[in-house]
């Protein structure tokens, strides 16, 4: 009987093991799996012991660190990585105020200088781990580049301070330009309204002066419940103080301030915001109000709220993701479908979950997602797929950005995919209103010289027409004697006084000089009119509305026409030189964009060679255009004996908002856009080569075969 015992517990224990190592091993799945979604996520992640030591990361932080593997990291510190002492004290700095706190979050946006030299700017998140009894056993450090962010915004406050120019300047001729101020100001409007963060700006006394669209929809109140009124009349009285306060305190200390909130959402709901606040200055340099920027940090603070319940690490980094992600297993089969997909396409994971991914219901171009997942699995490496068209829930049409990755759990022949992308939608029209506001400045550029250009032209034929109208009238005089004459003569009268005021008149009009001016004068008004027939048969190719689609387009008269509209902004200054291949074949290409690109270029030129100029006013320069083929490529150079490009700043020309000119005078945005239409919208290229006090020629490549890889953005 006591044997029998003894075996049963023998058979128990047995069943008892068996069922631990089978849990073992799907616990290892799922390790492996999330760790392969954590190397897979385009934030960088670490975390450390309460000791500062590194316990784990993901790959993207491992390479960024300058491993080879992320496991060569466990057991360093900051010391070891940081490569100066300034670093090392940033974020063992970062990292004590985590551990000391009692809220569970640090965040800090902060610049860092690149390896390669660039300035980039941080989102840190920084999250302290508990351990069962509640107590600190370490920090989760999640972050990623917010270079574009902090540019645009930088971009909004370089528009910003040209507004407050442009307004200042024209404020003596303000009554003769209503109607132009009210069209500028609905286009800044419309700009503003087009930033999907809700936008606020005010006076300096606190009054609402301004917003955007997405105030409306954020706070649930009309904008006229808004503007011009101050906190108190818009927000209950408890939360109005709390804001009067921040105003208070931005206003006195250094202008700029970040605060989070939670606040009572228009659907009931609590939400979490973080707005950042900057005051702006007048024409004086005095502070004359503040603008705010409000961002929805909800789902960051759940994601935070849920790493502190579940104390599951890798879990609660899946939940914080911004992208919306869809994993699918070798099968075909969806795994992952997390809250961000939920919400952008309308269709709830739990009905989607062990689906066939070809059965999930998204309505997006199929065939270039399938394309996309194809290269993904046969190359076993990331693949990206831009500006996939899809159906919003709203029935809108809208643009992601997709990543494609793939994921083997076990076998190598065993490969699924993760999916992960963002709605850009927002992005790629805000790429269309700038690209539409630097064409409008370059017209506006314009306007003044053509105008000066078409009144030479006009001014002499006006001249040639008063003389020719003088000079009708003392010819019809003349006519009026010689038909007397004729009349005399045949009723035989006497002809001596008619033919004595005839002689006299003809004297008096000078007919030698009639008939020697009359037909120089007609020969003038005609090239007069020739000119400006010219000169607007240029604009209008110039300017007529872009097309939707690409067609064959003659460089060489889409340079001509620019020569012609661009003449007043050289002519003074420049020779223009041109050597046009006579027999450069058509591009099939986007006419309207790439005669933005080439005004660009040549106005710049031109600006160029303005500033040689005027300190060496003896000699005019030289601006000079060529076009040839090379390979399968048209190459277009526009060159200039300018002041050059310095070389501390040619790798920044292409950037957004980046400009050298004075305040007023451009955008920053003219070869940035350049660069985008040649390079993104025509896969073609466009360099520069320069030298310093000698000039510099631009280089434009465009590819002569009409193939698939053409296609616009």
């Amino acid at each position: 009987m006591g044997n029998q015992s003894i075996y049963d517990k023998y058979e128990q224990m047995t069943r008892d093991y068996d069922l631990l190592k089978q849990n073992l091993k799907h616990h290892e799945k799922t390790i492996k799996l999330l760790q392969l979604v954590i190397d897979s996520m385009p934030q960088r992640i670490f975390w450390k012991d309460q000791n500062g030591v590194y316990s784990g990361c993901n790959e993207k932080f491992a390479q960024e660190a300058g491993f080879e593997s992320k496991d060569d990291i466990v057991g360093k510190t900051d010391i070891d990585l940081a490569r100066n002492k300034g670093d090392t004290n940033f974020y063992m700095s970062g990292d004590r105020k985590t551990m000391d706190i009692t809220t569970p979050k640090y965040n800090i946006i902060d610049s860092q200088i690149r390896a390669d030299g660039k300035e980039i700017w941080l989102d840190i998140n920084k999250i302290p781990m508990r351990d069962p009894d509640g107590n600190i056993s370490g920090i989760i450090t999640t972050y990623e580049e917010v270079t574009g962010r902090k540019e645009a915004e930088s971009g909004l406050q370089h528009y910003r301070e040209e507004l407050e120019q442009l307004v200042a300047e024209r404020t003596l001729r303000i009554e003769n330009s209503k109607n132009e101020l009210k069209e500028q100001h609905d286009f800044l409007q419309k700009l503003i309204d087009t930033i999907p963060n809700p936008v606020f700006y005010g006076s300096r006394d606190g009054l609402c002066i301004g917003c955007n669209s997405a105030i409306e929809e954020f706070s649930g109140k009309d904008k006229s419940k808004i503007i011009g009124k101050s906190v108190f009349e818009i927000l209950p009285e408890g939360e109005a103080k709390k804001y009067h306060k921040y105003q208070v305190e931005m206003f006195s200390n250094s202008g700029f301030q970040q605060t989070e909130d939670e606040i009572l959402h228009k659907d009931g709901s609590r939400h979490y915001i973080r707005c950042n606040r900057a005051t702006f200055t007048d024409t004086n340099g005095k502070v004359a109000g503040f603008i705010g920027v409000v961002s929805d940090i909800t789902d960051l603070k759940k994601a935070q709220e849920n790493l502190l319940k579940l104390g599951i690490e890798n879990e609660t980094l899946i939940r914080s993701i911004s992208s919306f992600l869809i994993g699918v297993d070798s099968n075909g089969l969806i795994t992952t479908w997390n809250k961000v997909a939920q919400n952008l396409f309308g269709i709830d994971s739990e009905k989607v979950k062990r689906l066939p991914f070809a059965e999930c219901g998204c309505l997006w171009e199929w065939e270039r997602i399938k394309d996309g997942i194809s290269k993904c699995l046969e190359s076993h490496s990331p693949v990206s797929v831009d500006n996939v068209l899809f159906t919003k829930t709203d029935g809108k049409s809208g643009f992601l950005g997709i990543t494609l990755n793939p994921m083997v759990l076990e076998e190598a022949d065993n490969t699924g995919f993760l999916l992960m992308g963002a709605d850009i939608t927002d992005r790629k029209h805000m790429e269309l209103q700038l690209a539409q506001s630097s064409k409008l400045e370059s017209i506006g550029q314009l306007s003044a010289g053509i105008a000066h250009e078409i009144n030479t032209p006009i001014h002499y034929i006006g001249d040639n027409i008063l003389f020719l109208q003088n000079a009708h009238n003392d010819i019809e005089k003349l006519i009026g004697y010689f038909r007397q004459l004729i009349d005399a003569v045949k009723q035989g009268d006497r002809t001596d006084n008619i033919v004595d005021d005839a002689e006299k008149a003809m004297k008096k009009m000078d007919l030698n000089y009639l008939a020697e001016e009359i037909p120089l004068a007609i020969q003038q008004t005609q090239d007069g009119i020739a000119r400006v027939a010219k000169i607007v048969r240029s604009m209008k190719d110039f300017s007529h509305p872009d097309e939707e689609e690409k067609s064959n387009v003659d460089i060489n008269h889409s340079l001509e026409n620019i020569i012609t509209v661009t003449r007043n902004e050289w002519k003074y200054t420049a020779e223009m030189e041109t050597d046009f291949d006579e027999f450069l074949p058509l591009v099939f290409a986007y006419a309207g964009e790439l005669n933005q690109v080439f005004l660009n270029i040549i106005v710049n030129a031109a600006h160029a060679v303005s500033d040689v100029v005027n300190k060496h006013p003896e000699q005019k320069g030289i601006i000079s255009l060529s076009t040839c083929t090379k390979d399968d490529f048209v190459e277009i150079r526009i060159g200039d004996t300018g002041t050059g490009i310095p070389k501390d700043i040619r790798s920044r020309i292409f950037d957004p908002f980046f400009t050298t000119k004075e305040v007023g005078k451009g955008t920053g945005q003219g070869l940035a856009i350049s660069h985008s239409i040649i390079v993104q919208k025509h896969c073609g290229s466009l360099s520069f080569e320069t030298e310093e006090g000698a000039g510099t020629t631009f280089i434009i490549r465009l590819p002569l075969k009409n193939t698939s890889e053409t296609l616009g953005a």
